[in-house]
């Protein structure tokens, strides 16, 4: 063999034994994060995955995983910790994607993952169908924030007027176990606003401007109801079904609109009860914080949801899209392999 022909060659051995390395350090990791029984182990490799690129150059996988995969591949493994097990998970044979449904859902909807690729990272878990965003995750940072007005608008104002409650209640149940999972297992920041059951919990609200005449409208839709709506100091409850009590009610705040900060609570003695279940369970208070968002709503972490923010960063991605980039054309040869 001449020397010019044992370079070429010997270049091209070391190019593919690359490539087919990065190859099998992935696989190694994906074997072991579908397979490992340490949750740290397992948060770790979702870690590496849900931030690495298969960037190989001559040995091409032409169906791979998205890092919207990885994700829902450790939300499987961290559900199947938590023994949650109301859900499946959607592989498609034509090619590698992963969806997550509810079987018992008589209605379409399915889930995936949304890499976020602003400087916060981590990734959304969204509806398809809505598009609505129910939480943000960050591997890195650990954290979870769920989001109250999607989950309003998913749960209560589409679900709720198709199905029953008992159809929907596995979805409630995956999104609180797996956040319990999380804060409890690795010390997770999670705000779970509308999913919070602590009694003693004050549900922030956002308040858009002085929603004047709430109670008034509550009592209304309250007196068809079994349920009377009782006088509190600065505002009113209900006592619901197995001593289960709402209250609307503020406390004076000079830096608000009239001076007045609105909040909810939910005590049921147990810290089992959310706002959520409640706009589930009682239809006529479902209906009346429907409307009432207009003036004031549960709030969510501003940093990940809010709408101003996201339309912002929308139009500059799409606008970065748009725009012509010049293509710098270095293919990659054999023969600089060889120079160096």
């Amino acid at each position: 063999m001449t020397e010019h022909l044992q370079k070429r060659v010997d270049s091209y051995v070391k190019i593919l034994a690359d490539d087919i390395g990065r190859i099998q350090q992935l696989l190694a990791q994906v074997n072991e994060l579908a397979n490992a029984t340490d949750p740290k182990k397992v948060h770790l490799l979702a870690q590496q995955l849900t931030t690495a690129t298969l960037d190989t150059e001559w040995v091409v996988v032409p169906r791979q995983y998205s890092q919207a995969d990885w994700y829902m591949l450790a939300l499987d493994r961290f559900l199947s910790f938590a023994a949650v097990t109301d859900y499946d998970i959607l592989t498609p044979a034509e090619r590698e994607e992963l969806t997550l449904v509810f079987p018992e859902l008589d209605i379409p909807a399915t889930f995936q993952f949304e890499v976020n690729h602003d400087q916060n990272g981590g990734a959304y878990f969204k509806e398809l169908g809505t598009n609505k965003r129910l939480f943000y995750w960050s591997l890195t940072r650990k954290q979870i924030f769920f989001n109250a007005e999607s989950i309003t608008d998913l749960l209560v104002e589409n679900f709720r007027k198709k199905t029953t409650v008992a159809r929907i209640r596995p979805l409630v149940t995956l999104l609180t176990n797996f956040g319990r999972y999380m804060e409890a297992t690795f010390g997770y920041q999670v705000d779970y606003n509308i999913l919070e059951t602590t009694d003693d919990f004050l549900y922030p609200l956002r308040q858009k401007e002085m929603p004047a005449g709430i109670l008034d409208r509550l009592f209304v839709l309250s007196a068809d109801s079994d349920y009377f709506l009782q006088a509190i100091p600065n505002g009113a409850g209900l006592v619901l079904e197995n001593n289960v009590e709402v209250r609307v009610f503020y406390v004076n705040d000079a830096t608000t609109t009239d001076a007045q900060r609105w909040h909810f609570q939910v005590i049921d003695g147990n810290d089992s009860v959310s706002w959520l279940d409640v706009l589930l369970d009682y239809d006529f208070i479902g209906a009346w914080y429907l409307v009432e968002r207009q003036f004031i709503e549960v709030e969510s972490e501003p940093l990940v949801f809010d709408q101003n923010l996201q339309e912002v960063e929308a139009r500059e991605a799409e606008a970065k899209e748009s725009a012509v980039q010049p293509e710098v054309l270095s293919p990659h040869s054999v023969a600089s392999a060889e120079e160096s």
